[in-house]
């Protein structure tokens, strides 16, 4: 019983997991969360992710230079010959004017020390350490930067892809009707209803729409491949895009992008610029802070061992001590105008980035003028294709009746399926215009 029940036990365990490896492992992705997927895996955002922990690493490298360091450090000598000296020997009672050999040490000397440093004051210590708290919010800003374009490199992505196959489609399906016209009008030509001629030029519009479904579906395949590099997805993984293109133009809410406000200092390119700013500002007064004084405490403890036998760890043996606390203070004087003239420099690169910042804010909002334009643009241009295209659609289906009915020529037809094709091209254009626009004015608002 107990393996019966043991057996029942596995089967309940794993029928369900064997169930989900045989199911589709596609991955279906809407507009959202294509843009979430990205953001969790794309190598540019690892990059920018790791340059932030980078930044942190940075700013305690900086904090650590002013806290306490400690030092131990060991040494062994081996004098195998020591110096000789010579001493006046009248010292020891001999003649004047001769010398006696001296030699002083011994064979073996162990040293051992103990260093405490503390930095008290350094002018250009406490600016750095602001400036590696601003390096890390220029690391974040650079991380916002990446994630908006990578989302707008996405979406546009996305987008096309949906574009290019509800072009397809419509090519499919047109490629479809023509070849069912071609091929009564073959039948027509074989009974001498119609010339042959009429029949094979419908059969040049079948080869050509045929050439042209096979070129689409190519780069629809090379779009795809894009798509998985830019969310971080391998190459051989299946993706399903599971948003409607209809139900995105539906979604789109042109007041509410038209209307809302501009805060030129939360765009992204802006707060990268007003950080670089920062910073050269913390750089004039790094340089200004190399002309105050430095302080500095120590403390020194040191054992030393002499001995003419090896035997360091005789505890019968003698260990002799110094210790030595002491204060070191810098004072700048003179350099010759070095540091003057550094400032100076400094100054004048803030100077630069002050102005490309006051530049840039004009260029935004003048950027932000065109892209509205551009967005409202889109939207009439879209709603004009749409009408001619939906007017070329009823003028093509009224012709193809007439050709059935032997009421118009193949190249009637022909011109008829090149115009609605052409209206179908110039409305797809008008989406991908639009819908650029969107996130072109998105990005600028900061609105992804």
């Amino acid at each position: 019983m107990k393996h019966k029940f043991l057996i029942k036990t596995l089967l309940f365990l794993f029928i369900p997991y064997f169930g989900i490896s045989q199911q589709d492992s596609s991955i279906n992705l809407s507009v959202n969360q294509a843009l979430e997927y990205a953001i969790q895996n794309n190598s540019n955002i690892q990059n920018a992710k790791i340059d932030v922990i980078i930044a942190d690493k940075k700013v305690w490298e900086t904090t650590a230079i002013g806290l306490p360091q400690i030092d131990v450090t060991g040494s062994y000598y081996n004098n195998l010959s020591l110096a000789t000296q010579l001493i006046p020997a009248e010292f020891f009672g001999g003649e004047p004017g001769t010398f006696a050999e001296i030699q002083f040490g011994t064979k073996h000397n162990f040293n051992g020390t103990l260093t405490v440093s503390q930095l008290i004051f350094n002018g250009s210590y406490l600016v750095g350490l602001q400036a590696a708290k601003i390096y890390r919010s220029f690391s974040e800003k650079n991380l916002n930067k990446t994630e908006i374009e990578t989302k707008a490199t996405v979406a546009s992505t996305y987008y096309t892809i949906l574009l290019a196959q509800e072009n397809l489609q419509i090519l499919q399906e047109n490629f479809k009707n023509i070849q069912e016209i071609s091929r009564q009008s073959n039948a027509m030509a074989e009974t001498g209803f119609i010339e042959d001629i009429e029949a094979d030029k419908l059969k040049i519009t079948v080869g050509s729409l045929e050439n042209s479904i096979k070129s689409l579906q190519r780069q629809i395949d090379f779009l795809y491949m894009m798509f998985k590099i830019q969310l971080g997805i391998n190459k051989e993984q299946s993706i399903v895009l599971t948003d409607n293109l209809n139900d995105i133009l539906l979604k789109i809410n042109i007041n509410e992008l038209l209307e809302k406000e501009f805060i030129v200092e939360e765009q992204a390119d802006y707060q990268i610029v007003k950080t670089q700013e920062d910073l050269m500002a913390l750089d004039v007064k790094r340089y200004k802070s190399e002309y105050l004084p430095s302080l500095s405490a120590f403390y020194n403890f040191q054992e030393n061992a002499m001995r003419n036998d090896f035997n360091p760890l005789d505890s019968e043996e003698k260990w002799f001590e110094s210790s030595m606390l002491g204060f070191q203070i810098n004072i700048p004087v003179f350099n010759s105008g070095l540091k003057r003239s550094k400032l100076q420099q400094a100054q004048l690169e803030l100077k630069k980035v002050s102005n490309t910042k006051s530049v840039l804010e004009s260029n935004l909002y003048s950027l932000l003028l065109q892209k509205r334009n551009e967005f409202i643009t889109g939207q009439e241009t879209l709603e004009n294709a749409l009408g001619n295209m939906q007017i070329s659609k009823k003028v093509l289906n009224n012709i193809s009746i007439k050709h059935q009915k032997g009421l118009a020529s193949s190249l009637e037809l022909t011109q008829a399926n090149s115009d609605y094709l052409t209206t179908v091209s110039e409305y797809t254009q008008s989406v991908v215009t639009l819908l650029n626009a969107k996130i072109e004015l998105e990005k600028i608002l900061n609105n992804l």
